[in-house]
C-alpha cells in the first residue's frame, strides 16, 4: 500500500477504531455505590438489599395475588419507617383492552397544595412467569432508596414530591390509569419521572419525555452525570408494541422523563428475571440519573415551559446537545445549499465533471441500497436455516456478536465493491459529491416527516459542508485542494457521522433484535458513504484486500452463527405449555408455544404433538403444537347476560357478568368479528369508563379481566340487535396438579427454553349465546 495516497483511509481506521473504544467505554455502566455511600447519595448496594427483600423468594407476584399482597405490605412498611403517610387506592381501572382493580402505593411527606408537585414512579406487580426482579423490582428498590436519600437531605426541594409506587401495569397500565384518574394528588402533579424496564441490564436510558420536550432535555444535560438519551430513541419507542405507566402520566399532560434499561432482553419477562440476574451497575445508573432528574424537577422555577418538541442527543454520556425542531428543517436546507455551492465551485474549477457527480451520487446511492438488499437476504438466509426465531419481536439469539462483526464486514463489503466499481468514472470529488448530497438529501426528507429522528444524517451533511472549507479555500485562490485538504472533507464528515451513529447502533440490536443488522448496515453506508473517495485514492491492490477481508469476515460470521445454537441456558428460547378444556366439545387439549416454532425434541416424546403448529384459537396471532389430553371437570366460566329495567337500556346495549367460577385470576370474553364490538364501558364511582379491546386477525375482539374478583366483572356493550355466539374463558397460572402428563411436559422443556409471560396457565373455554334484544 503507497502510504502517501492511502494516507485518509489509514487515518480513518485509525479513526474508527478510536470512535469505537470511546463509544464503548462511555456507554459503559458506572460502578454501583456500597453500603457505606455518603447518606446523600444513592446507593445500589443498599437499593440491592431492598430488592432481595421484595423479590428474593423468587415467587412471582402478578395483579390480585397473594404474593402481590406481600410485596405491596413490605414497601409500605419500608415507607413508612422512612416517615411517609402512605395511602393504598384500590379501584376499577381499564386500559388496552383490559379491565381489573389494581391497588396503588402513595406516600408522600406533607399534602401538595398547589399545582407545582413532582412525581417518581415504578411498579411492583410482576408477570405470572416470572419474580420481576427487574421489571420492576428494580424501580421499586430504586425508589426506595430515592425515598430514603429524600429524608435525610438538608433542605426539601423547592416542590413538594409524590411516590407512586402502581400495581396492574402488566395488565393494561392499570394502576396508573386508577391513580391520574380518580386519586385527589393527581390534579397536583406537573411532572414525573418513571422507572420501568424491558430487560435486566445495560445503561439507563432516557427515551420518552413530555411535550416540553426542549426546556425539559436542557434540564436534564444539566442535571444528570451520566445521561444517555437521544430524540431517535423515542421515535423507534414508539414503533415497537410496548407501553409504560408513563403513557398514561403524559395523556394526563405530565412533563417528565422515562428511563429504562433494554439489556439481556431473553430474560425480561421470564423465571430468569430474578435477583440473581439483575444487574447491580444497571440499579446505580437507573437510581442516580432518576434521583438527579427527580431533584431538578422538584427544583425548577419554571412550572409552564413551552411545548416545544426538540431533536436531542448525548456525547459519549457527558453531555446533551438540544436542538429545538423548528432549527431542523432550515439546517437541513442550509447544509443543502452549502454542497451545492461546493459542488458549482468544484465544477468551475474543473476539479468535478457533471458525469462524475453523476456517477459519484450513483455509487453512493447504490451502495445503500446494495447493502440493505444483501443484508435483508441474509437475514432470510438465516431464518430459513432455522437460526433465527421466526416470531415477530423475538428474534433475539445467544450468541450474537458473529453478526454483529458480519454486518459491519458487509457494509465494508459493498463499499469497497462499488469504489472498485466506479472509481474511474466517479474519481475523488464525484464519490464526496455523491456521498455528502444523499446525507444532505435524507437530512432534508427527515427533517420534513421526522425532524426529531435525523439528527446524524443532519450534522453529517453540515459537517460536509464545513469540512469541504479548507478546500474551498484553495480553489477560491485558484489553486488544486492539496491531498491533506481534500482527504479532510471526506473524514471530517465521515468520522462525525460515525461518533453520532455507533451509540445508535449499540442500542438497536437489544431494542429490535436481528432486524437491526441489516438497519444497522445500511446506516453504516450512509455514513460510510464518506470512505468511497478515500478508497479513491488507495492503490488497486489495496482495495482489493480490503475487499476479500470483508468479504471473508462477513461469510465467516455466517458460518459461525449457522454452527451455533440459536438458544442457550444463557439466553433460553420462550416455550409455554397449556391445558386446554372445551366445554361445548368436552374434549381436552396440551397446547406449547415456541418461539421457534419448533418443538424441542423431548418435549414432542413426551407426547404426541401434531407436526404441524396452529393457531392456539380462531384468529390468534401465535402458532404452537397440539395434543390430545384427558378431560378434567372443572368448572366453566360464566359470561351471564343482565336483564335490564324497563325502558333502562338502550337498543342494542347489553349488561354483561363475566366470571371464574373455579376462581381463575383471568378471564378473557371474545366477541365475533360480526358484533363489531369495538370497546366496553364499566362502572366506577367516579362515572362510566370505557376500555378499547385488541382485534384479533379474523377480526373478532378481545376483553381481559386480569385479577378477577370472586363476584366477577359486570360491564356494557353495544352491538346490532341479533343473537351472538361469544366465547368466555378463564386462566390460571399453572398446570391441573392431578394430570401428570403436565409435570412431564414441563420437566422435558429443556435447559434452553424457560416459560415467558402468563407462563404455563390451564384454560377452560366455553361459547354462551347472548341477544342484545332481549328483554325488550
Amino acid at each position: 500500500m503507497a502510504v502517501g495516497k492511502s494516507r485518509g483511509l489509514i487515518i480513518a481506521g485509525i479513526g474508527m477504531a478510536l470512535i469505537l473504544g470511546a463509544t464503548l467505554a462511555a456507554y459503559r455502566t458506572p460502578t454501583p455505590l456500597g453500603i457505606d455511600a455518603a447518606p446523600t447519595m444513592f446507593s445500589a448496594a443498599r437499593a440491592r438489599e431492598l430488592l432481595k427483600e421484595l423479590v428474593g423468594d423468587g415467587v412471582p407476584h402478578p395483579m390480585g395475588s397473594p404474593a402481590d399482597a406481600k410485596v405491596r405490605d413490605l414497601i409500605v412498611k419500608r415507607l413508612t419507617a422512612l416517615g411517609y403517610t402512605t395511602e393504598l387506592q384500590s379501584g376499577l381501572a381499564c386500559g388496552f383492552g383490559a379491565c381489573g382493580t389494581p391497588t396503588n402505593i402513595v406516600a408522600t411527606r406533607g399534602e401538595p397544595s398547589g399545582n407545582d408537585a413532582v412525581m417518581l414512579a415504578a411498579h411492583y406487580d410482576s408477570v405470572p412467569a416470572g419474580p420481576g426482579a427487574s421489571d420492576d423490582g428494580v424501580g421499586v428498590a430504586n425508589l426506595l432508596e430515592i425515598a430514603r436519600v429524600l429524608s435525610v437531605m438538608p433542605a426539601p426541594p423547592k416542590h413538594p414530591i409524590v411516590l407512586l409506587v402502581t400495581d396492574g401495569e402488566e395488565s393494561g397500565l392499570l394502576g396508573a390509569s386508577l391513580f391520574t384518574r380518580e386519586h385527589p394528588l393527581a390534579k397536583h402533579i406537573w411532572a414525573a419521572v418513571n422507572m420501568d424496564t424491558r430487560g435486566v441490564s445495560g445503561p439507563s436510558l432516557m427515551f420518552e419525555t413530555g411535550m416540553a420536550n426542549a426546556w425539559l432535555m436542557r434540564l436534564y444535560g444539566r442535571s444528570t452525570l451520566e445521561p444517555i438519551t437521544n430524540s431517535l430513541c423515542y421515535v423507534i419507542y414508539k414503533l415497537l408494541p410496548n407501553n409504560t405507566d408513563f403513557t398514561i402520566f403524559k395523556a394526563a399532560s405530565y412533563q417528565g422523563f422515562n428511563l429504562a434499561f433494554i439489556g439481556d432482553v431473553a430474560y425480561y419477562h421470564t423465571p430468569l428475571d430474578s435477583f440473581e440476574n439483575a444487574s447491580p451497575t444497571t440499579m446505580q445508573h437507573q437510581g442516580a440519573n432518576a434521583l438527579s432528574s427527580l431533584l431538578a424537577l422538584a427544583n425548577a422555577s419554571d412550572l409552564s415551559p413551552p411545548a416545544a418538541d426538540s431533536l436531542f442527543f448525548d456525547v459519549l454520556a457527558r453531555a446533551v446537545v438540544v436542538w429545538p425542531v423548528d432549527f431542523v428543517l432550515p439546517a437541513a436546507v442550509v447544509a443543502l445549499v452549502l454542497l451545492a455551492a461546493a459542488t458549482v465551485l468544484l465544477i468551475r474549477r474543473g476539479q468535478l465533471s457533471n458525469s462524475q457527480a453523476v456517477f459519484g451520487f450513483l455509487g453512493a446511492l447504490i451502495n445503500v441500497l446494495l447493502s440493505g438488499a444483501i443484508g435483508t437476504a441474509l437475514l432470510a438466509l438465516l431464518r430459513f436455516l432455522g437460526r433465527l426465531p421466526p416470531m415477530q419481536g423475538l428474534s433475539w439469539i445467544a450468541h450474537p456478536l458473529a453478526m454483529h462483526v458480519g454486518f459491519a464486514a458487509l457494509a465494508l463489503l459493498t463499499t469497497t465493491a462499488i469504489a472498485a466499481w466506479f472509481a474511474r468514472r466517479a474519481g475523488f470529488w464525484g464519490f464526496w459529491f455523491g456521498a455528502s448530497m444523499l446525507v444532505a438529501l435524507l437530512s432534508l426528507a427527515i427533517a420534513i416527516v421526522i425532524p426529531a429522528a435525523g439528527y446524524v444524517a443532519l450534522l453529517a451533511a453540515l459537517a460536509a459542508a464545513l469540512g469541504f472549507a479548507p478546500s474551498a479555500w484553495a480553489l477560491i485562490k485558484e489553486r488544486r485542494p492539496s491531498q491533506g485538504a481534500a482527504d479532510f472533507a471526506a473524514l471530517f464528515p465521515g468520522l462525525i457521522g460515525l461518533s453520532l451513529l455507533l451509540p445508535l447502533l449499540l442500542l438497536l440490536y437489544p431494542a429490535l433484535g436481528a432486524p437491526a443488522w441489516p438497519i444497522g448496515t445500511i446506516a453504516l453506508c450512509v455514513t460510510g458513504g464518506f470512505l468511497l473517495p478515500l478508497l479513491v485514492h488507495a492503490t488497486r491492490p489495496a482495495r482489493q484486500r480490503l475487499t476479500v477481508i470483508a468479504a471473508a469476515t462477513t461469510f465467516g460470521a455466517i458460518c459461525i452463527t449457522v454452527l451455533l445454537p440459536t438458544y442457550s441456558e444463557s439466553w433460553p428460547q420462550r416455550v409455554n405449555v397449556e391445558y386446554w378444556v372445551d366445554a361445548d366439545s368436552g374434549q381436552a387439549h396440551w397446547y406449547t408455544q415456541t418461539a421457534s416454532l419448533r418443538l424441542p425434541r423431548a418435549m414432542d416424546e413426551t407426547l404426541k404433538f401434531d407436526p404441524v403448529p396452529r393457531d392456539r384459537f380462531q384468529g390468534y396471532p401465535l402458532k404452537g403444537f397440539f395434543a390430545p389430553a384427558p378431560a378434567l371437570k372443572l368448572a366453566l366460566p360464566e359470561l351471564t347476560q343482565i336483564a335490564p329495567n324497563a325502558g333502562a337500556s338502550a337498543p342494542g346495549r347489553m349488561e354483561l357478568l363475566v366470571r371464574s367460577a373455579r376462581g381463575a385470576p383471568k378471564a378473557l370474553v371474545i366477541f365475533p368479528a360480526s358484533a363489531k364490538i369495538h370497546d366496553i364501558e364499566v362502572a366506577t364511582p367516579s362515572g362510566p369508563l370505557r376500555a378499547k379491546l385488541q382485534t384479533l386477525n379474523n377480526g373478532s375482539t378481545v376483553f381481559q379481566a386480569p385479577g378477577v374478583a370472586e363476584g366477577g366483572l359486570r360491564f356494557w356493550v353495544t352491538a346490532p340487535a341479533a343473537p351472538m355466539t361469544v366465547q368466555v374463558a378463564d386462566e390460571s397460572y399453572e398446570l391441573p396438579g392431578d394430570l401428570p402428563d403436565g409435570k412431564k411436559l414441563q420437566q422435558a422443556r429443556p435447559k434452553n427454553a424457560t416459560s415467558s409471560q402468563d407462563g404455563d396457565v390451564t384454560m377452560v373455554q366455553r361459547t354462551v349465546r347472548v341477544d342484545p334484544a332481549a328483554g325488550r
